[in-house]
């Protein structure tokens, strides 16, 4: 049982003067009774009661509020809410009266509450890490304060102040690298603040000293002690450096492997010794790391871990794929190579759409994992379903390119050619956008617009569409098939402007490339 304590907030001078200077009582909590909740909540989850689901995990919250696995649950059920009601309408009055208080805890979890249902939403998401920052909540802050820093910077007209309470937020959680780097971004809003030039370098101190251990001279583990342990210091050195020798990391695994004896639940140990048997990167390495991960994952609940032994098992999967494709390279023409591959490949696929179908489940508000489970959908055409997560990931500057660019092919594919064509055209005034990102662009709108006038007999769509091959022709003539499109684009365009004609059809264009 944890035991956490923090000062009551009164509201009469009377009774600040009576507790002044001193703590107020202990408020217990027991990660046990919240792992009973934690365990109802994910069974009831299950049977498609999001609203339920939410409320048993800000209960068992309350009883645990430094879970980060208690918060990565309540965003899963938040995000099963949201999608059955379509985001139209909030939790009950009885889920809210469910879950209110008064206490620092209460205001806590309903913060969560308040995020999740609006959780683009950078100001909520920032109140949110203050409170777990109040209550010195150090896991949860860093987990908090991530999310609300990205939220922060893709809002339309990025805020100083939300910058400034992110840094304040991660610097209490000890995380001063990104705390600095949250100041420098709002420094890049108002160069002219002077106060906070001076508190960066400040902070780029700390954020060394912190990296270095001079911030703990005396202390077991500092500077000093590691000056003192040799040996210590150069497993430290060898560890950083990027290119190791066979020995250097089979000694390293050995260390590692020492301190997970004398440490088996410590997690930055775990975390260590499973990067260095990927490094060395055997089967049994693999195995061994796959294993250590799950099991891992089990105790802890941490899904980080789950994630890690997913992507040893796709790993796994495609380097498989790829050793059937060069077999088969070396027999062209054998069937039964020919047949595993295409099985290899259709397997694959479906472990890598079930990966990050679980990834999506358990960050629903990540945005870069709606996209990769995105490209996962598409793959399998399963372009429905595809269309909703690129919607989402959309959002997402670093994507937004080609999640649009996947956006318009999954409406291009299910005849959507209005809304593929409005997608496209939004795509390309995207002013950061890579040259080959943007020939993309250009040529499956070119396409769109070919289905629409083979379909609809629209000549303005075709009109552009031959000013698009053109375009592209000029720029690159071997670009896919813009030498067989550019000629069927002709055909149907004499086809529009001469319609009695005999002979000018040319014949019916092609499906969409896929």
């Amino acid at each position: 049982m944890s035991i956490f304590s923090w000062k009551k907030s009164e509201s009469s001078d009377e009774n600040k003067a009576s507790t002044e200077g001193a703590a107020a009582s202990p408020v217990e909590f027991s990660p046990q009774k919240a792992e009973k909740f934690f365990q109802h909540a994910r069974t009831v989850y299950d049977t498609g009661n999001y609203e339920y689901a939410m409320q048993l995990w800000l209960n068992g919250l309350r009883w645990d509020p430094n879970s980060v696995v208690g918060i990565e649950g309540f965003f899963t059920a938040i995000s099963g809410f949201d999608r059955e009601t379509g985001g139209k309408r909030g939790p009950s009055k009885d889920t809210l009266k469910n879950i209110s208080g008064k206490s620092e805890v209460d205001k806590y979890i309903m913060s969560l509450m308040d995020w999740g249902l609006k959780h683009t939403d950078a100001s909520l998401a920032v109140k949110a890490s203050e409170l777990a920052a109040k209550l010195g909540l150090i896991e949860p802050t860093r987990w908090l304060t991530d999310r609300a820093f990205g939220f922060a910077l893709q809002e339309k007209k990025v805020r100083k102040d939300l910058l400034l309470r992110c840094a304040e937020c991660f610097g209490k959680a000890g995380m001063f690298e990104k705390a600095l780097r949250a100041s420098e971004e709002a420094l890049k809003l108002d160069q002219t603040d002077g106060e906070l030039a001076a508190k960066i370098r400040s902070l780029a101190a700390q954020a060394t000293m912190t990296k270095g251990g001079f911030d703990k001279p005396g202390q077991e583990g500092g500077f000093r002690a590691n000056i003192r342990d040799a040996d210590k210091q150069r497993l430290l050195e060898e560890a950083d450096r990027i290119v190791k020798t066979d020995e250097t990391i089979d000694r390293l695994i050995v260390a590692a492997q020492e301190e997970m004896v004398k440490r088996p639940s410590d997690i930055p140990t775990i975390e260590r010794y499973g990067k260095l048997l990927l490094e060395r990167g055997r089967p049994r390495d693999e195995e061994a790391a796959y294993k250590l991960y799950s099991q891992t994952f089990d105790s802890t609940q941490q899904f980080r871990f789950r994630e890690l032994a997913g992507d040893i098992r796709m790993r796994q999967s495609r380097r498989g794929v790829g050793e059937l494709r060069v077999m088969l390279e070396k027999n062209q023409g054998n069937e039964d190579l020919t047949r595993m591959l295409a099985q290899a490949e259709e397997d694959h696929a479906k472990l890598e759409l079930e990966e990050y179908k679980l990834r999506v489940a358990n960050y629903p508000s990540d945005l870069p994992r709606r996209f990769e489970y995105g490209k996962r959908l598409f793959a399998l055409a399963q372009y429905h379903d595809a269309i909703e997560q690129f919607q989402e990931a959309q959002q997402e500057p670093r994507n937004r390119g080609e999640a649009m660019l996947y956006l318009g092919q999954s409406f291009q594919r299910i005849g959507w050619l209005e809304e593929a064509i409005d997608t496209f055209r939004h795509a390309s005034e995207i002013k950061d956008m890579s040259p080959e990102r943007a020939m993309e662009v250009r040529y499956f709108l070119m396409i769109s617009l070919q289905d629409k006038a083979a379909a609809e007999g629209d000549l303005p769509s075709i009109e552009e569409a031959d000013r698009l091959a053109s375009m592209i022709a000029r720029q690159q003539m071997s670009y896919r098939d813009i030498r067989v499109r550019r000629d069927e684009i002709k055909a149907i365009l004499n086809k529009l402007r001469n319609p009695n004609k005999a002979g000018s059809g040319g014949g019916s264009p092609p499906a969409s490339e896929s």
